[in-house]
């Protein structure tokens, strides 16, 4: 690894345990302090904050699609497969603090829209599982745009909202709930 892209992973690192702390409130300087290098260094890799953010975004993104590979690839059953690739959820996901989106759309509404553009796509393996689970009777036959919008919107919504977490619900509860519901539905059988 050359020494830009050294500098741009500890970069990304401490920015991620600073968002996790301060969320944005964050500073250049305090990253720049996190890693002991100039505030000045920081800007000839990154020129400003927002272009951080959006390289933070991108690499929770690639761990999040890594470990939904990694169920996929894994030896588990199809059923658990499908449970544990909709609620794939790797630490960074919940440091991206999508509770604070209302914040990104009003400051950085380029990173806001970055993370709406990963949460909709990356799908193909996900969706690809889904429709084997069809093939094979494990799933009724169901409309996957659909499934999609409605799996991608609960992810936001959850996360983008306060709501849940102020009735004790975390946003992993909410999601293995979301999926429980999606999974056996709402009728008595």
């Amino acid at each position: 690894m050359d020494e830009h892209n050294e500098l741009c992973v500890k970069l990304r690192a401490a920015g991620m345990a600073l968002f996790r702390r301060e969320g944005l409130r964050f500073t250049m300087q305090q990253a720049a302090e996190a890693i002991h290098i100039s505030k000045k260094t920081i800007y000839t890799v990154y020129p400003s904050k927002e272009a951080l953010l959006l390289d933070m975004v991108d690499d929770a993104f690639v761990h999040i699609h890594a470990r939904k590979q990694s169920i996929i690839d894994g030896p588990s059953t199809l059923t658990d497969k499908l449970r544990a690739v909709i609620i794939a959820l790797p630490e960074e996901y919940t440091a991206l603090d999508l509770q604070q989106m209302t914040l990104l759309d009003e400051r950085y509404p380029a990173v806001a829209a970055r993370v709406r553009e990963h949460l909709e796509n990356g799908w193909e393996p996900t969706l690809a599982l889904l429709k084997q689970g069809m093939e094979q009777g494990v799933l009724r036959r169901v409309s996957l745009p659909i499934l999609q919008r409605m799996i991608s919107a609960s992810i936001e919504d959850f996360l983008a909202d306060r709501t849940l977490e102020q009735q004790g619900i975390t946003y992993t509860q909410a999601l293995d709930e979301m999926v429980a519901i999606l999974w056996e539905g709402i009728a008595v059988r």
